[in-house]
Parts: structure tokens; C-alpha cells; sequence
């Protein structure tokens, strides 16, 4: 999708706040892109951490509730062509289908649901009291650990197995499989020496 981790956050608080509220609240949140931005050229799991920290006291059912309702403005509005037909030939095959993301659990499930995955691997969030907290339950879904995730996933034969990413922090994840695949990739990821048969754009 043409999305980023950033995405959920900004449509559930437009949604949510006020005209002058929301303003003012992307108004921080552009104030700390700059941050952002070094802190995931440093590390990618740094960069999620700290800004999911920004979900801390959101009521976590109204977030899923919201993206379950909006998934079709949403993510569905953003979902490449190209990416929904290559899905569709997938399942058209029998394959198993997982989405290894980042992104949040809770803001994702519906759009998984929508495009009938078989499983969803995202970042969690943990909830006291009905609220999120900002800290993730577990490690950040980035670089290693998304490999490592699929490395658990029963009966699944990695070497079989395709993979489509954009970014070079997916690299291992790529790498863990027979055929992967950069799609729309980041710069870093272009760099990558193609003609090894590591990946095939």
C-alpha cells in the first residue's frame, strides 16, 4: 500500500479531534519528523519505538474500531494495482498468504480480513485499562525479526516461498526465502546488487 507506520495515526486522529485540535496535533508531529526521519536511518526498530509512543492513552478498541470502519477510504484506497492482482494470483494458486508488517496489529487485522491473508505478523501494542500504552509487546516487526517471525510460521516451506518488500530494513526477510521480490523499493534497496539473484525487481 501506498502507506507508511505514520498513516493510521494521522487518519484515526482527523477522524477523532476537532478541526483546530487535529492542527495543532500534526503540527507536533511534523515538528518531530526530523527526528524521526535520523533516528530510522540509524535503526529502524529505534525509529518504531519511539513513535509508536505517540499512541499512548488511545482507547484501543476505538482505534480498531475506527480502522475496521475506514478500511476502504483507507489502506483499500492506497492498495497498489499491481500488489492486489499478484495477491490474487497467489490465492488463485492455493498459496498460504501472511502479511509481515511493521505496522500495528490492531490497525492492520482489517485490512488483512479484507484481502483474506491467512495470517497477520505486526508490531502489538500492550493495554492497561482499555488504553494503549505506546510500548510494544514484544520486538519492533523490523530487519531480523521479521525473518525470524516467518522462520515460525508451521509448515511452511521458506524455500518455496515468495516474498515482496520496499525497503532494505526487509532485506533479511527477502533474503530467508527461495523467491523474493522488491517491489516499489526504497533507494537503499535499488542499491542492492541485483545480479547476485537476491532479489528480482
Amino acid at each position: 500500500t501506498r502507506t507508511t507506520v505514520l498513516h493510521p495515526l494521522v487518519w484515526y486522529q482527523k477522524a477523532r479531534l476537532s478541526p483546530g485540535r487535529f492542527l495543532l496535533w500534526f503540527a507536533g508531529l511534523c515538528l518531530e519528523v526530523p527526528i524521526y526521519v535520523l533516528t530510522d536511518r540509524r535503526s529502524r526498530s529505534a525509529f518504531t519505538q519511539r513513535f509508536y509512543r505517540r499512541y499512548a492513552g488511545l482507547p484501543a478498541e476505538d482505534v480498531e474500531r475506527f480502522h475496521r470502519e475506514s478500511v476502504t477510504t483507507t489502506y483499500l484506497a492506497r492498495l497498489y494495482r499491481g500488489g492486489a492482482e499478484r495477491l490474487a494470483w497467489h490465492q488463485q494458486q492455493g498459496h498460504r498468504i501472511i502479511l509481515v508488517s511493521g505496522g500495528l496489529d490492531l490497525t492492520l487485522r482489517p485490512l488483512a480480513e479484507h484481502l483474506h491473508a491467512d495470517q497477520l505478523i505486526a508490531a502489538r501494542l500492550r493495554v492497561r485499562d482499555g488504553c494503549l500504552t505506546g510500548e510494544l509487546d514484544g520486538p519492533a516487526m523490523v530487519d531480523e525479526e521479521k525473518a525470524r517471525a516467518v522462520r515460525g510460521c508451521a509448515g511452511v516451506d521458506l524455500g518455496r516461498s515468495f516474498a515482496y518488500a520496499d525497503s532494505i530494513s526487509d532485506l533479511p526477510l527477502l533474503r530467508a526465502v527461495g523467491k523474493p521480490a522488491a517491489v516499489n523499493p526504497d533507494g537503499r534497496l535499488r542499491r542492492w546488487p541485483v545480479s547476485r539473484g537476491d532479489l528480482e525487481c
